[in-house]
C-alpha cells in the first residue's frame, strides 16, 4: 500500500520531459475548471484490501499554468492527504504534459477520448482520469 501511495505523490509532481515546451500547444477549449476522477480497477491490485479506488478533485486549465487538487482521503488507495500543484502543461498529439519546470519536468498522461465536456486521461496502464464541466 505505502508504495502506491508513493506512485500517486510521486506523478503528482514529476516525470516527463519539457522539450517541447517551447513550441507548447495549450488548446483554449481546455481552459477552466474541470472536475477530475481518478479511478484504478481494483483487479490490478488484488492484494490490497479495505482501500477505495477512486478520488475526486479537479484540474484548473488556464493559458499559462495547470493547477491539479487531488483530494485524498483515508483508506484511498492514491493518497491520504489533498495535493494541489501548479504548473505549466502543453499538449502534443495524443498527450498531455505538465512540466514543473526545465529542471523538474512534470507529468505525461495520453489522450484517451475528448469532448466538448469530458476528456478521459490515461496515467500509466491502469490509472485514469476523466475531466468533466
Amino acid at each position: 500500500m505505502k508504495k502506491l501511495l508513493v506512485i500517486l505523490s510521486v506523478s503528482v509532481f514529476a516525470c516527463s520531459s519539457p522539450s517541447n515546451e517551447k513550441s507548447a500547444n495549450r488548446p483554449s477549449e481546455w481552459y477552466g475548471n474541470w472536475k477530475a476522477e481518478w479511478e484504478t480497477p481494483p483487479e490490478s491490485y488484488p492484494e490490497v484490501e479495505d482501500m477505495e479506488f477512486y478520488m475526486d478533485g479537479s484540474f484548473v486549465f488556464t493559458a499559462d499554468s495547470l493547477t491539479v487538487t487531488a483530494n485524498g482521503y483515508p483508506d484511498c488507495i492514491f493518497n491520504v492527504d489533498t495535493l494541489s500543484h501548479t504548473q505549466s502543461w502543453y499538449v502534443s498529439n495524443d498527450t498531455l504534459f505538465l512540466v514543473n519546470d526545465p529542471e523538474s519536468p512534470g507529468m505525461t498522461y495520453r489522450v484517451a477520448s475528448k469532448s466538448e465536456d469530458r476528456i478521459r486521461l490515461q496515467l500509466m496502464e491502469d490509472i485514469f482520469v476523466t475531466l468533466s464541466k
